[in-house]
């Protein structure tokens, strides 16, 4: 997914980083094989980090109680905060790589950081899954696009609203719409290329909002809705924003469906249920919902241990465990060059009933689902192949 701040400081730590000659990345030939994870642990986007590292832990448990890897070998998490935050993402990917020496790497949530990130990949030879950063210049600079060691296994913001648009056509309930979106790479991606593929199935946009991160009053958002002809308020704010404009909007009385990238999950799930939100609809790569049984061993197990489903997050991070595991099995190695030829050749089923293999910018084209609020219950109203 997601969000981002300035990227020039984290251009020059980037440019630090690639001068000094350190080793880096795994390789030992015995004992664990580390896998890294670069995430928000704090800041406004923590709670989808905290999902995120809870998916990945599921996994490695998994991993390491099943038939391992090889040799016996089993596998072992290097945290870092990252923080949504450029600078402090290149930061951890150093550390990640440099010091803790992973032979992969999981990251880094937020689009910004994840762009800030990649470089050091490249540089250091070592795997970098993309997990749910949606920018669209991800795929672009990957694979062919010139950075080998970067591998995106979620659908990015183009996709998506490519499909969500689609729907929105065909449903015919909403013709314009307004656009929420924060202000970082994922909200300023995601709000333009939702509005270009309304525009182009002859749906209207009464404009795009772009708020600050960390934003506490949406009341002027608000007002305009009620006021310029808007049938439908997408969003593309995470974290605490999300949150924060749904109950905003719920508390102002504001009776607008939602959709966009809506988070149909935990407190955001309780308030969209509100009779003054129905028809509110998303277009996500993931739900608990979904009726294969892979996913419902996987959902029974996180929901054990957590008491709750798992999220988006949660489903990426455990599928990008799983995915460094089949390519670590295939290639019989930790050496991170030999798992990133592996991944070249990746063809793993997902637990969406979907394939992960990847194309020749190192894009992964897994099914995303459009789901639908109706009289308080989610239903997937369709799937893609992304």
């Amino acid at each position: 997914m997601r969000c981002t701040g300035t990227l020039a400081m984290a251009t020059a730590l980037i440019l630090a980083a690639a001068g000094c000659g350190g080793t880096a990345g795994g390789g030992e030939e015995s004992g664990p094989i580390k896998i890294g994870l670069s995430t928000p642990l704090s800041g406004a986007a923590a709670s989808l980090g905290e999902n995120e590292r809870r998916g990945v832990e599921l996994a490695i448990e998994q991993v390491n109680d099943g038939a391992g890897l090889f040799g016996g070998r089993k596998l072992r998490l290097a945290a870092e905060d990252n923080a949504c935050n450029p600078t402090e993402g290149a930061s951890s990917l150093t550390k990640l790589i440099t010091k803790q020496r992973v032979s992969a790497v999981i990251g880094a949530l937020c689009s910004g950081v994840t762009l800030s990130a990649m470089p050091l990949a490249k540089r250091h030879r070592v795997p970098f899954i993309v997990s749910t950063s949606t920018s669209p210049d991800i795929t672009t600079a990957s694979g062919k696009g010139g950075n080998e060691f970067t591998f995106r296994i979620n659908p990015s913001d183009a996709t998506l609203a490519n499909a969500l648009a689609t729907y929105l056509a065909s449903a015919g309930k909403i013709r314009r719409l307004a656009i929420l979106a924060e202000d970082s790479t994922y909200g300023r991606t995601g709000a333009k290329a939702l509005s270009e593929a309304l525009k182009q199935r002859g749906l209207g946009v009464t404009g795009i909002d772009y708020v600050p991160q960390g934003t506490a009053d949406f009341s002027t958002q608000i007002s305009k809705y009620r006021n310029n002809g808007t049938q439908g308020v997408a969003l593309y704010v995470s974290g605490a924003d999300h949150l924060g404009f749904l109950r905003q909007a719920a508390g102002a009385g504001l009776r607008l469906p939602m959709t966009g990238r809506v988070e149909f999950e935990g407190q955001n799930l309780q308030i969209l249920k509100k009779e003054q939100f129905a028809g509110s609809s998303s277009v996500y790569p993931y739900s608990s919902l979904i009726n294969t049984p892979q996913n419902a061993k996987f959902t029974q197990a996180y929901q054990s241990r957590h008491k709750t489903p798992p999220t988006y997050e949660s489903f990426e991070g455990y599928n990008a465990v799983m995915v460094i595991a089949d390519a670590v099995r295939r290639a019989k190695s930790s050496d991170p060059v030999d798992i990133q030829k592996a991944l070249v050749n990746l063809n793993m089923p997902s637990l969406t009933g979907g394939t992960v293999k990847f194309d020749d910018h190192n894009q992964a084209h897994d099914k995303a689902f459009i789901l639908q609020l109706k009289k308080g219950d989610i239903t997937i109203e369709s799937d893609v192949t992304t």
